[in-house]
């Protein structure tokens, strides 16, 4: 049950942040009113930021559905969610964060069977 467990959150963390970099890159206009003020001092226009974002997004996402480098790509995303959770503050917040808590979750648990890490994942075998 744990493999299918650990298959599950995967699969579902793939989704979300697979749907919600999709969005951004069809329709990136619609995405600019939820970035920090901060993010008005760079030299690159609102739209691009957060065509990157998506970009960003879309491939680790497949990078998790795959089990490639799982551990790092649930923290980044975990992490990149928990930042967003934080800036947005109030009900949306509060969900942000326990989707990122999700997703960090991974970090924390050995890669199951249907990953490409656990495929090449050295063995010790003492005798």
């Amino acid at each position: 049950m744990k493999e299918i467990s650990s298959l599950m959150i995967r699969y579902t963390a793939c989704l979300l942040f697979l749907w919600f970099g999709i969005q951004q890159l069809t329709d990136p206009n619609s995405w600019v009113v939820f970035l920090p003020e901060w993010t008005g001092y760079f030299p690159i226009p609102s739209e691009m930021l957060i065509q990157l974002n998506g970009w960003m997004e879309v491939v680790l996402a497949l990078m998790l559905v795959m089990g490639l480098y799982t551990k790092f790509v649930a923290l980044v995303l975990g992490a990149h969610l928990m930042g967003i959770a934080l800036s947005v503050g109030q009900a949306t917040g509060v969900r942000d964060a326990a989707l990122a808590l999700f997703t960090l979750s991974l970090v924390f648990s050995h890669p199951d069977i249907w990953t490409i890490d656990r495929r090449f994942q050295k063995t010790v075998n003492i005798s």
